[in-house]
């Protein structure tokens, strides 16, 4: 670990693995590039009388290599190309001149294998940390979904027999034979099955749409084409992993509502309203985003969760709708829960590609 935190501080490897380095950042790499330069030819000087006009190079191949190790590969070029500029003009003879003859030619010739062998070496040293970095930090995310899919499997196992309890609930409300409610209930139980299946997403290349989805999503709360629910908004295609995780946030909010909502009582529903607009962003720019508010009316008054305490349901669709770069706002309001759900129009399709 102390390696690793080494590497990912020095400069060579912060500019690689950023998108827009500042310029001030490639000018401070630069200037200390050229002061390891002037260092090592200031020493080259200092050791002439002890060298007797041999080793012309010799301070300046570890300065290539410690330059191209820590502040990247285009600064090593440069002090490579400065290095063989004044071994050949200082230390070089005939001295204090650019004279091309066989020995100097020889002798630049070998200057330039080495420092290239040096430059290539390192940067495919370099190159190797950041593959291994890029798959260390690739197996911590796929570690991390694990983790996180299986507390939704163990969380959606306990919904399942949450909802089919309110499906219960749901279907002998509105029935007055044990026929009707069996047909009823029969129904209700495949709306929600095909619910789950849409939730495993389309085949490769298919599209549907938001309307789609919630109906799909919502009709094990027999809820789908009736007065309950009151849907609004254009026809807004999706398509790929965007169908499971508009799905997944729809069937958490649908549960949250048959259990303690507008549909946990005869009278509720719910206003399910979409628009695609503009929404500002942190860098003061702007970006096109669905926009759906979720709206329960009739039900029981919601009471928020404890400081510190939501649900996993509520978690589950912040982290959801947070995976494509969106956001959730949930508001508890007297006339029943509020959910406004930002997602940017480009992950309704991106979604896909993100995940392959």
């Amino acid at each position: 670990m102390r390696r690793e935190r080494f590497y990912d501080r020095l400069p060579a490897f912060v500019i690689s693995t950023q998108e827009h380095p500042s310029l001030a950042y490639w000018a401070m790499t630069y200037l200390l590039s050229l002061l390891v330069f002037i260092a090592t030819l200031a020493l080259r000087f200092w050791l002439d009388d002890y060298l007797l006009g041999t080793f012309p190079y010799v301070t300046f191949f570890p300065a290539v290599v410690v330059v191209a190790f820590i502040f990247g590969v285009p600064q090593g070029i440069m002090v490579a190309i400065l290095g063989g500029l004044a071994s050949w003009y200082f230390f070089i003879p005939p001295y204090f001149s650019f004279d091309v003859s066989v020995s100097t030619a020889i002798a630049m010739l070998l200057y330039v294998f080495v420092v290239t062998t040096d430059i290539a070496l390192t940067a495919l040293m370099m190159g190797a940390y950041r593959a291994e970095k890029k798959a260390r930090d690739e197996m911590q995310r796929l570690a991390e979904h694990q983790e996180v899919m299986a507390q939704e499997l163990d969380h959606r196992l306990k919904n399942v027999f949450a909802t089919i309890n309110a499906i219960i609930n749901l279907s002998q409300r509105h029935v007055q034979t044990v026929s009707q409610f069996a047909t009823a209930l029969r129904e209700r139980l495949n709306a929600m099955a095909r619910s789950n299946l849409l939730l495993r997403g389309l085949r490769s290349g298919e599209e549907t749409t938001v309307c789609v989805i919630i109906s799909k999503a919502l009709e094990p709360f027999g809820v789908a084409e009736t007065s309950r629910l009151q849907l609004s908004g254009p026809p807004v295609p999706v398509s790929g992993q965007a169908v499971i995780l508009l799905s997944l946030v729809l069937h958490e909010l649908g549960t949250n509502a048959a259990k303690y909502g507008s549909l946990s009582v005869d009278a509720g529903e719910i206003h399910l309203s979409w628009t695609v607009g503009s929404i500002p962003q942190p860098d003061d720019s702007t970006k096109t985003a669905l926009s759906i508010c979720w709206s329960e009316w009739g039900g029981p008054t919601p009471q928020p969760p404890e400081e510190g305490k939501a649900g996993f349901g509520s978690t589950l669709v912040r982290r959801v709708v947070a995976a494509v770069q969106g956001s959730v706002a949930i508001t508890f309001a007297p006339s029943g829960l509020v959910a406004e759900i930002s997602i940017p129009l480009d992950a309704m399709h991106d979604a896909e590609a993100e995940a392959a």
